[in-house]
């Protein structure tokens, strides 16, 4: 059990209650960045023990998801900069994880169609800019509003949105090129697409 604090000391509550909030949406951002879904666990892991250990230094200027996530974007740079010290090493296999929705219990055609729209989605993420990478992921994995990335990032709102939209609209661009296979994901992530034309 994580040690309760006076719910006066924080908007939310607890420690507690504040990891029972979010814990999802950061080991989602953190799984969405991170290949291995161990590495992403454990840092999940790690970043929830930082923010327990400076728990008595948030003072509320932002909300608790700003700051929060401004540890967990620092741990994954932090990571980043570990496997670049570190020699090479080939990555394990992508694994077929779900970013934009829950598990749910699916037939093995169905579980391969999606593995292989994560890799093909993987793919071009990873083609973004840094720091469209950086909003993107922060704004569906972490389910963050435009003005809470740019608190976590430390840029301006309307500088966030054009990244935002130059992300969405090279990522538009990609599916369609990828002929019947881009346009397939696009359908079938129809609703996911409406959502980010409309944010």
């Amino acid at each position: 059990m994580m040690p309760r604090i006076g719910p006066e000391q924080v908007p939310g509550g607890s420690f507690e209650e504040l990891y029972d909030l979010h814990f999802d949406a950061v080991n989602r951002y953190l799984r969405y960045r991170i290949s291995s879904s161990w590495d992403a666990d454990d840092l999940t892991a790690a970043v929830f023990l930082k923010a327990l250990e400076n728990f008595h230094k948030y003072r509320g200027d932002a909300p608790f998801a700003v700051w929060l996530f401004r540890i967990a974007h620092n741990a994954y740079v932090d990571y980043l900069r570990g496997r670049r010290e570190r020699p090479f090493r080939e990555r394990l296999f992508l694994e077929g994880e779900r970013f934009f929705s829950g598990s749910a219990q699916s037939s093995p055609e169905e579980e391969l169609l999606q593995d292989e729209e994560v890799r093909l989605l993987r793919d071009m993420l990873g083609r973004l800019p840094p720091e469209q990478r950086d909003v993107v992921s922060l704004r569906y994995a972490g389910e963050l509003r435009f003005g809470q990335i740019a608190q976590v990032l430390g840029k301006t709102e309307p500088a966030v949105r054009m990244i935002h939209y130059r992300a969405l609209k090279a990522l538009r661009n990609e599916y369609f090129s990828k002929g019947e296979g881009g346009e397939r994901i696009a359908r079938k992530n129809h609703s996911v697409g409406r959502t980010m034309q409309q944010g």
